[in-house]
């Protein structure tokens, strides 16, 4: 008889992954910000790629030099309302796309037998709202997102008792994969001694990537059967 098969939990990132969400959220978060401080954080790719909704909304209103009441208050405030904004906003956005890469990966681990689940910096009903355009977020029964952690790293360290508490198996850190797409997603599984499987979408970050020493760095996730030897033979 063959050994049998470790059963794995492959954890994808949204943005930049799993799908592109084009500017629209990025635009509102900015606009939500401007609304309240009078100033424009004008927020860039590189202030929010990799990071949570809250760090990123706390960025921008720092940024902006805003003062008017607490930091906090004013952070939770805004991101309660940004969801029905964004799904306002979301529907007919047509720079966002699916990456068909990423999907039939996700398919592909789910053949295997391995659990599939999120890990965000989107706040939960963001993260909702774009999966669920495209009809992807009944694919994955289990997430964790900006709105559990502010942290990456934490977010991933949190993985093991929720993916019990979620799925009612226990997958330990040397079961899982991250799957992402920035420098910020490798560094967080390294801390927590997860595995992490980098597609390098802009080829400007490669380098940083290259830097934090991801388990496998790809320019594309299009060699499923290839991608899931490696996650196996570990």
């Amino acid at each position: 008889m063959g050994r049998k098969r470790l059963k794995q939990l492959i954890l994808f990132d949204i943005d930049g992954t799993l799908l592109h969400p084009g500017t629209i959220a990025r635009t509102l978060l900015d606009s939500m910000v401007a609304e309240v401080s009078g100033t424009s954080p004008e927020l860039k790719v590189e202030d929010v790629a990799g990071f949570t909704d809250p760090i990123i909304m706390e960025t921008a209103l720092r940024r902006t030099n805003f003062s008017d009441g607490g930091l906090s208050s004013m952070v939770n405030d805004l991101l309660d309302r940004y969801p029905q904004r964004l799904e306002e906003a979301y529907g007919d956005h047509d720079e966002a796309f699916v990456y068909d890469d990423a999907v039939e990966l996700a398919q592909g681990c789910l053949s295997e037998g391995w659990q599939v689940g999120l890990l965000s910096g989107n706040i939960r009903l963001a993260a909702e709202i774009k999966l669920q355009r495209f009809g992807l977020w009944d694919i994955f029964k289990f997430g964790l997102f900006g709105d559990d952690a502010r942290n990456r790293e934490d977010l991933v360290w949190m993985a093991e008792e929720a993916s019990w508490e979620a799925l009612g198996e226990s997958y330990t850190h040397d079961r899982m994969v991250l799957v992402g797409d920035t420098a910020e997603d490798a560094k967080a599984a390294k801390v927590n001694g997860v595995r992490s499987l980098i597609v390098c979408r802009r080829p400007e970050t490669k380098e940083r990537i290259q830097s934090t020493g991801p388990t496998w760095l790809v320019d594309s996730l299009e060699e499923t059967e290839r991608i899931i030897a490696w996650m196996r033979a570990e």
